[in-house]
């Protein structure tokens, strides 16, 4: 297993991300999305870098901000479209929450958004109080787990979501 979360990060774990490494977290989500696309139990990825995501034709005139632009630093387009994805797990919401359950490296929180990898189950946290036909309208389904990718390792975090989505098996 590699070095997961280096020094280098920890001063950034109250700044957020910015500059080279949210190129890397972007680079790592890319990795972990289309390890995910793979997996028999994940039926559905959402990640804006994939070229079968639903925005695929207008991100590039509507977000210009993460199309993928050729940068000074890399010499080569780079993938700008963020560290943020989720994934539905087949077999439904106890499948998704055994899953869940499982992961090790990735923490299981309420919020998104930190220097380390975590993940949630939206529909048993942050949107529990809207109610099953709000999330229904919202689209937020009971097995859809949500994933920040954050500074450790992508080959880490695959790790962890292949060992967890062994439960779904």
């Amino acid at each position: 297993m590699s070095p997961s979360f280096p020094k280098r990060y920890r001063p950034l774990a109250t700044s957020g991300p910015c500059g080279p490494e949210s190129d890397v977290w972007s680079q790592s989500a890319f990795k972990v999305a289309c390890f995910l696309e793979k997996q028999p139990s994940v039926t559905d990825v959402n990640y804006l870098g994939l070229e079968d995501h639903p925005s695929t034709r207008s991100r590039a005139s509507t977000c210009g901000w993460s199309t993928p632009s050729t940068d000074d630093r890399y010499g080569k387009k780079v993938n700008r479209y963020g560290h943020l994805l989720s994934f539905r797990v087949k077999d439904g919401p106890a499948a998704a929450r055994k899953v869940f359950d499982r992961l090790q490296l990735i923490m299981r929180v309420t919020d998104l958004g930190r220097v380390k990898s975590i993940a949630t189950i939206p529909s048993i946290s942050t949107h529990l109080q809207q109610g099953e036909e709000s999330r229904k309208m919202a689209h937020i389904p009971p097995d859809l787990i949500r994933l920040s990718v954050g500074a450790e390792h992508p080959d880490d975090i695959i790790s962890d979501l292949e060992q967890a989505l062994s439960a779904a098996k």
